[in-house]
């Protein structure tokens, strides 16, 4: 007999066996499905619920993340037929046809399916809710976003009339869902002398997609302040607004930021996409040494936990992972934040605001009054906020937070220069991590070539032996003639132990520090860098884009 899944997830580690006895108490009240109750109850995630699926079927699990679809492949398959067996084709390998399922056990679909095609099925385990955007997303939107921005940009030749307005509507509609579609994170809305330019940030560059004349700008500008609930009065200051996005392609937010420049207002729109947290770990791109370092350190009880980076290197992400790592019913998590991005359940999570004498500071005065036991302070900025976040650290509680700099030895630095006390900073800090976000190779257009002398030099110079051959760049449809697709974690991580706790009380110098940590096993972002170079994840080139080496 097949195991309950239940007894998996116990198995597993995903859930104990009170909870499973709540939870089937809940089934027999709702008439529920377990796996559906405990998502609910936030005691599992999907990928929880997938793993367990995937053991008691023996069906592999869909990386959705890397899923590369053909649009001409699904004309093949009508719309009707998926939508109604809650079912997506996404691949095809010789005659074996590549299905996403919710449901493994299913197999009069997968004979039907198999009927209608002629392709042998084999089915990979995805969520409901991954499965049901993915057929919007492919077969009502991909498809025609692009057709349907180019009609209506030729067919309004005013922006006065009512019909006319609408059409603004939906072109503006338009604009946000093709960035959820080619999965951008920010949309740039940009005038010029005679044309507005609209950008889309696609793994952290920008693209510019499309060129509208420039009579169309104030008619844009304004229906994005109007969505962001903005002052559309006076457009010679900054605004800031967030618009509630909610479509059949998908549920999300953006951040609106609009700045007065000498050709008219510039609109820069942040996406920030429900449940779109990476959600392990495992996936944001550590080694198996540092992963290691990480969940054992933010597993502890109390202490300051550091993540550091430019803007737009992925620290809040990884922050949010972390606390869904840790995250459960029995301990009170608190976030301060500005803003939220992302909404975690059976997380309490405040929104700054410094208008309202709500800034950082005075909000985690007030969270230490809560009974918190872990704390994530979106950003120490100042002194009062490292003095405060060290306090509660010392104090019993495990506290989390961004600094922006270069490398993990200069967040040491940094917070000295704000005046902490050496001495507390080194009883308090538990681990500071460095991390950039380095884009992947396109897999379909890449071109493999034999590593240089130079090349070999610089592996040879990080300890590292070089491979034969390494990746080039070259561009496609499928990465936006970028040559790149995707991005991926590099990290670097200094933990705190006595040599480096009398450094820190000493004083020490960023070098010191760095070669300490080095000789402690520390492994910094040039060598990780290198490493997915040499598994042919990305390019020599990107390297040098992303991590400053000398």
């Amino acid at each position: 007999m097949k195991k309950r899944i239940g007894d998996i997830l116990i198995e597993m580690g995903f859930l104990d066996d009170d909870q499973l006895r709540m939870a089937l108490m809940e089934t027999k009240k709702t008439g529920s499905m377990i796996g559906e109750v405990l998502i609910n109850l936030d005691w599992i995630t999907d990928d929880h619920l997938q793993m367990a699926i995937a053991v008691q079927s023996g069906a592999k699990i869909l990386n959705t993340d890397e899923v590369e679809v053909d649009p001409e492949f699904l004309t093949k398959i009508p719309q009707d037929f998926v939508t109604t067996q809650a079912i997506f084709p996404f691949g095809l390998e010789g005659n074996i046809l590549k299905v996403a399922t919710a449901n493994p056990f299913d197999v009069v679909t997968k004979d039907k399916l198999s009927r209608m095609t002629g392709y042998q099925v084999e089915t990979y385990i995805a969520s409901k809710e991954w499965i049901s955007n993915a057929i919007v997303l492919y077969y009502e939107t991909a498809l025609k976003i692009d057709d349907d921005i180019e009609n209506y940009t030729r067919a309004t030749t005013t922006v006065t009339g009512e019909k006319d307005d609408n059409r603004i509507v939906n072109l503006c509609n338009l604009l946000i869902e093709k960035g959820y579609v080619v999965e951008a994170s920010d949309i740039h809305i940009i005038p010029d002398s005679k044309l507005v330019r609209i950008y889309y940030r696609i793994d952290g560059v920008l693209h510019q997609t499309f060129l509208f004349p420039k009579k169309f700008h104030q008619s844009l500008v304004t229906r994005f302040k109007i969505m962001g609930e903005m002052d559309i009065s006076n457009p010679n200051i900054p605004h800031d607004g967030r618009i509630k996005y909610n479509s059949k392609i998908g549920n999300f937010d953006l951040r609106v930021s609009t700045m007065p420049t000498q050709f008219g207002e510039a609109v820069v729109m942040r996406l920030l996409v429900y449940n779109q947290v990476v959600g392990s770990l495992e996936k944001l791109g550590f080694d198996s040494e540092d992963l290691e370092k990480f969940l054992k350190a933010v597993k502890l009880p109390y202490g300051l936990i550091l993540s550091t980076g430019p803007t737009g290197s992925g620290k809040t992400t990884t922050l949010y992972t972390s606390l869904m790592t840790i995250n459960s019913p029995s301990v009170n998590t608190m976030t301060i934040e500005d803003p939220i991005e992302y909404v975690i359940p059976n997380i309490r999570q405040t929104a700054v605001n410094p208008k309202a004498g709500m800034t950082f500071g005075n909000a985690l005065r007030s969270a230490m009054r809560q009974d918190p036991d872990i704390i994530l302070v979106g950003e120490i900025r100042d002194k009062e906020t490292a003095d405060l976040a060290i306090r509660a650290s010392i104090t019993g509680h495990l506290v989390l937070s961004t600094l922006h700099t270069n490398d993990a030895a200069s967040a040491i630095n940094r917070l000295i220069d704000l005046g902490i006390n050496p001495t507390n900073l080194s009883s308090s800090l538990v681990m500071v991590v460095a991390q950039r976000l380095m884009r992947k190779i396109c897999p379909k257009c890449s071109i493999e070539e034999p590593i240089t002398d130079q090349e070999i030099k610089l592996f040879e110079e990080n300890g590292l032996e070089p491979p034969a051959n390494v990746k080039k760049p070259k561009g496609c449809d499928n990465c936006y003639f970028s040559g790149y697709r995707g991005r991926t974690g590099i990290y670097e991580i200094i933990l705190n132990d006595r040599e480096m706790e009398e450094l820190i009380c000493s004083g020490a110098t960023h070098s010191k520090i760095e070669d300490v940590a080095v000789r402690a096993g520390t492994s910094l972002m040039i060598r990780q860098a290198l490493k997915h170079v040499a598994s042919h994840t990305t390019s020599i080139e990107e390297v040098f884009r992303v991590v400053a080496y000398a």
